[in-house]
């Protein structure tokens, strides 16, 4: 129990055990705070489909922008979107039909693949020390044979061979402290095996799968495009619109010549008609007044 005590109470010992639970506190909080992120990522995107991301685009930037794990890579993503879904035509007064730009692809479109924004790089890595985890393993390997022969050199330096009786003192000195630098070299590369297995069953089973999970999720909502299919798609939407253009501009005259028909029929031949009968009515009954002898045609 004494030699428990003793060596947990040894400096090389103490600086091992912190080095290993210090990391890999360090580690675990940092992997679950990000993949904390990540399943919300995907919790809030369930709703989203390529249907109706057109008009939830406002609402997934939102999404997108607010989470620390997407928001960086996001601002990048923007930039290779493309917004072309349908063009309307109006047929009549109030029929209008809906034709898509393509007949392959339809709602938001990329022009890049989904993994080259969204990935470990990007998502992942950037919200912990890369290196200093990938470090700790070393360190505390290293730390193994550095105390271990600094141990050796200060045990060496507790024997005392001036006399018989205090060579048999300080050798029980010199044998704790041999015990101590084995164990040291011991709890060093126990610690690096410790910290290796669960950094990686960690970071495969928690920390990657909610990344994948938040890939194959922002993956579902965009179609894939090339720069010559998109060239494809503005040629055609040209030519449909210059081609609606031409109708329109030789539908005009008619159209122009009807309206001012129907005005003349509906609004000013009226209107006319009734000056008419006013004036015929006033004619007539000034004739009236003058046929009776009146003076001046009867006015007065």
């Amino acid at each position: 129990m004494d030699f428990v005590l003793r060596l947990i109470k040894d400096p090389p010992v103490l600086i091992i055990i912190s080095t290993f639970i210090g990391g890999l506190t360090y580690t675990m909080s940092r992997y679950l705070f990000v993949s904390k992120n990540l399943n919300k990522l995907c919790k809030d995107l369930e709703s989203f489909t390529k249907s109706n991301l057109t008009y939830r685009f406002e609402e997934f930037k939102q999404i997108m922008s607010t989470n620390v794990c997407t928001a960086r890579p996001f601002e990048d993503f923007k930039d290779s979107l493309l917004f072309s879904d349908t063009i309307a035509f109006q047929e009549g007064e109030d029929k209008i039909e809906y034709e898509n730009v393509s007949e392959s692809v339809s709602g938001v479109q990329t022009t890049t693949d989904i993994s080259y924004y969204f990935n470990e790089d990007s998502m992942v890595y950037p919200h912990f020390n890369k290196n200093f985890i990938a470090m700790l393993p070393e360190l505390l390997t290293g730390f193994g044979p550095f105390f271990t022969f600094l141990k050796i050199a200060t045990a060496f330096g507790l024997l005392d061979f001036s006399s018989a009786e205090t060579l048999t003192r300080t050798v029980a000195d010199f044998v704790s402290d041999m015990q101590v630098a084995a164990i040291c070299s011991v709890l060093a590369v126990g610690s690096c095996l410790t910290f290796n297995i669960i950094d990686k069953i960690v970071s495969a089973l928690v920390l990657m799968a909610s990344c994948g999970k938040a890939q194959v999720k922002i993956a579902s909502l965009f179609n894939v495009t090339t720069t010559e299919s998109f060239m494809i798609d503005l040629l055609k939407t040209s030519k449909i619109q210059n081609h609606e253009n031409g109708v329109i501009l030789k539908t005009i005259p008619k159209s122009f010549a009807t309206s001012i028909q129907k005005d003349l029929a509906n609004v000013i031949q009226p209107y006319l008609e009734g000056i008419i009968y006013g004036v015929n009515s006033l004619t007539e009954q000034m004739a009236k007044k003058s046929d009776s002898g009146d003076e001046l045609g009867g006015l007065f």
